[in-house]
């Protein structure tokens, strides 16, 4: 079968990304209707395998991953929702760079971010759908201590944003206020104000 540069295209950003939700193929490529964007993904059975969500979640299957010659094989798991709410902020941001799960190390201090990415500026992505408060605190506690380094001045000009998504609307005030006393500038969504 001959794919055409925007399956190639819908292929990639799946293997990228891991998983992706049918809105979010349709917001990223611009497939236009729910109807079109079942028909694209329809033609790309062969490479693709689907889960049921709240709607149908796409991944390659092991011939779209040798198609694409990609190394990241998706595994179902508890961080399965975890995964799309932060491809909901790919989205939205269509960043230039993205790297999910790069460790930070600046003495004894160690970070690893959801996704360190570059949009308009260097980002951190940290979502927090189902983890306790108390890694959240931490978490800011160690940003706040990397930011007092002086590390990521050096090297970027200026200390990442750190963006945080979170799915309990009463966590959006709190975490604004915590990173205000840390001194850690944040931009916090909620997962409503991302979906796509």
């Amino acid at each position: 079968m001959n794919l055409n540069q925007r399956q190639m295209e819908i292929l990639s950003s799946i293997s990228k990304l891991e998983i992706l939700t049918r809105s979010q193929i349709q917001k990223l490529h611009d497939t236009k209707s729910v109807r079109n964007t079942n028909y694209v993904l329809n033609k790309l059975t062969p490479y693709l395998n689907s889960i049921r969500l709240h709607e149908n979640a796409y991944y390659l299957n092991k011939r779209g991953t040798e198609l694409l010659g990609s190394t990241i094989k998706f595994k179902y798991s508890s961080q399965i929702h975890h995964k799309l709410l932060r491809n909901d902020m790919y989205v939205l941001l269509r960043p230039r760079k993205w790297h999910p799960e790069v460790e930070f190390k600046v003495g004894s201090l160690v970070i690893k971010p959801d996704v360190f990415l570059y949009a308009e500026q260097n980002c951190f992505l940290e979502v927090d759908n189902m983890q306790r408060w108390n890694v959240n605190v931490s978490k800011m506690e160690t940003y706040s201590k990397l930011k007092r380094t002086g590390v990521f001045e050096k090297k970027y000009g200026k200390f990442p944003l750190v963006i945080w998504v979170t799915t309990f609307p009463g966590r959006k005030e709190k975490l604004e206020k915590l990173s205000k006393d840390l001194g850690v500038t944040v931009k916090v969504y909620l997962d409503s104000e991302v979906k796509a």
